[in-house]
């Protein structure tokens, strides 16, 4: 099933907010129109959904989601014109099998993307975030950010590719990927990967996995903690940051309440 919503010319200093859910095997493609600024908050994702978004010239779009339950084969694709600028928080605290696509176009010159993800990864949930961004007109800037937690006999995977194409002079990318270990049989990785086709650019990328900081359990235990409770608060500290990107009070409330719930 396909679904297209245009979303109105509105004043750049004031959001236009929309909220939207994802059915399973929908299509929904969303459009700007230039000079506007639009909010959308997608309640959840769900089985083989795709989300196109095409953003005009000027636009800018914060786009966020909350993904509360199975979303496997779903896929995320925003193509931005000149000077248009995207802005996108994941908050995942899904269970099971999870696998997300996504793939950001900065097809016009100035155009810029940032991306952030929190994902909590526990008991045996399978999770995949592929996330790609492709530079192709020049002086466009990205970021992406992805942190997650694993745990248990869960499996966490951050993989994705940031693209410079010949033209794209000027250009920035960043790649930043985390994800702290708790238990020996979980499995965790972080595949970042950079593609360049180009001189005059910036790009870089960092990627680290590793087991909860000694230093930082030792610190809340001889407080008084015990581990479960010290885990629980560190991975708190480590997620709870993308509520920053969710407007609605309740949701930021409900993003808290899962973290606690999932560990």
């Amino acid at each position: 099933m396909k679904k297209e919503i245009i979303l109105c010319e509105s004043e750049m200093t004031k959001y236009e907010t929309r909220s939207i859910l994802l059915k399973e095997n929908e299509q929904v493609q969303i459009t700007t129109n230039s000079n506007s600024a639009n909010y959308i908050f997608v309640s959840d994702f769900s089985n083989s959904s795709v989300l196109n978004i095409c953003l005009k010239e000027n636009s800018k779009m914060q786009l966020s989601f909350l993904a509360k339950h199975n979303f496997d084969k779903a896929e995320i694709n925003v193509d931005l014109e000149k000077g248009a600028s995207f802005t996108a928080y994941f908050a995942d605290f899904s269970k099971d099998k999870e696998k997300l696509k996504v793939t950001i176009n900065l097809k016009g010159e100035g155009s810029t993307a940032y991306w952030h993800l929190a994902s909590l990864s526990a008991n045996n949930d399978n999770k995949d975030f592929n996330v790609n961004i492709n530079h192709i007109a020049f002086q466009t800037t990205a970021l992406s950010d992805n942190y997650g937690v694993c745990k248990d006999q869960s499996k966490l995977v951050f993989s994705g590719c940031s693209a410079i194409q010949k033209g794209s002079h000027g250009s920035h990318t960043r790649q930043n990927s985390k994800i702290m270990v708790f238990d020996n049989s979980c499995d965790a990785i972080a595949r970042p990967l950079l593609k360049i086709d180009e001189k005059d650019i910036e790009a870089s990328h960092g990627a680290v996995v590793g087991r909860i900081p000694e230093d930082h359990l030792f610190y809340l235990t001889s407080r008084g903690l015990d581990e479960s409770e010290a885990k629980r608060l560190i991975t708190y500290g480590y997620l709870k940051p993308i509520t920053r990107g969710f407007f609605d009070e309740s949701v930021r409330e409900e993003i808290i309440s899962l973290i606690e719930r999932r560990m």
